[in-house]
């Protein structure tokens, strides 16, 4: 007896597992071919970046240095000088370690002119650690407020 109840146990659980393939078996695709296939990158946020503002076609970061002080992964270097003439200080200098960033946000939400936010890059592998330090002031070249005037 106890052969027939262990081989109907074992028919009755091939058959749940075959239910549970077949329901699985028709159901959407979750998975991507990648890279032949990219993920849609508009719901999750990436590294930080700097906001490139439309009217001056720059940044506006100030260098007041608040991200610095709310960052818990200390991986922010920001250095700033004021312009001649100018009432607010412009970053020359804007670093990130992304080795120790942990992408929590707090620097997106206390930067007091919106300057900075999350990017729609998803493919960021190195293979040293010197490459995850990335300068956030090399996609705007040579600041126009500086140009012409020796630093």
């Amino acid at each position: 007896m106890g052969y027939l109840r262990r081989f109907a146990t074992g028919a009755w659980s091939l058959v749940v597992g075959l239910k549970v393939t077949a329901n699985h078996l028709f159901r959407r695709r979750v998975t991507l071919f990648y890279p032949h296939e990219l993920p849609d990158a508009s719901h999750w946020g990436g590294p930080i970046e700097l906001v490139t503002f439309p009217a001056t076609g720059t940044h506006d970061c100030i260098a007041c240095n608040a991200c610095v002080r709310v960052c818990p992964s200390d991986c922010f270097t920001v250095e700033g000088k004021r312009p001649e003439g100018a009432k607010k200080m412009r970053a020359t200098k804007f670093l990130i370690d992304f080795s120790t960033c942990s992408l929590c946000g707090l620097c997106i939400d206390v930067c007091p002119t919106d300057t900075l936010q999350y990017s729609q890059r998803y493919d960021e592998a190195f293979y040293t650690r010197n490459e995850t330090f990335n300068d956030l002031l090399a996609p705007f070249g040579e600041d126009p407020t500086f140009a012409g005037k020796p630093t």
